[in-house]
C-alpha cells in the first residue's frame, strides 16, 4: 500500500516538474521547433559556436553541422547560445534579405560565452553571419508559420 502511494506521489511530482519546465503544457508549442541538423532543440534553444576549421572560421552547431540552415517558427521565442572557444572575436548578426538587422548577439570576446533571445515576426528567410567573418561564417534561417 505504501509503495503504491509513493508511486502515485512520484507520478504527480513528475507531472508537475514537467509542466514547470515547459513541456507537456497544452498551450506550449515548443515542440514545433526543428532543424535539419539539430541546431534547434525541442526547448527552442539554438546552439551556434564559432570554430576554426582548416584555418577558416565557421558557425558549428551541437551536432557538428557547419553553417547550418535553421528552421524556426514565427512567433516562438528562441534562446541563442554561443560559446567562443577561438582566439578571435565574433558577433552574430541576424538580418532580412534586405540587409536590415532584426537580431543578434553582442560582441563575443575570445573564450567568452553569450546568449540572447530571438523571435521572428514574419515568415520567410533570414540570414545570419559573423560581423567579423561574414564570408565564411554565414547561414540561413527559414521561418515558417506555426502549425496547429
Amino acid at each position: 500500500m505504501i509503495c503504491i502511494l509513493l508511486a502515485g506521489i512520484f507520478v504527480i511530482l513528475s507531472s508537475g516538474i514537467t509542466q514547470i519546465m515547459g513541456q507537456g503544457d497544452e498551450n506550449n508549442d515548443n515542440d514545433t521547433a526543428s532543424t535539419n541538423d539539430n541546431s534547434v532543440q525541442v526547448n527552442n534553444t539554438i546552439i551556434l559556436n564559432p570554430s576554426e576549421i582548416n584555418g577558416t572560421y565557421r558557425w558549428v552547431n551541437s551536432s557538428g553541422g557547419i553553417n547550418p540552415t535553421l528552421d524556426i517558427t514565427k512567433g516562438n521565442v528562441y534562446q541563442i547560445k554561443i560559446n567562443n572557444p577561438t582566439d578571435e572575436e565574433h558577433e552574430l548578426i541576424i538580418e532580412t534579405g534586405k540587409n536590415s538587422k532584426v537580431g543578434g548577439s553582442e560582441h563575443i570576446e575570445p573564450g567568452k560565452n553569450t546568449e540572447f533571445e530571438f523571435k521572428a515576426k514574419n515568415t520567410g528567410e533570414l540570414n545570419y553571419y559573423c560581423e567579423y567573418h561574414p564570408e565564411t561564417m554565414r547561414g540561413i534561417i527559414k521561418v515558417a508559420e506555426p502549425t496547429l
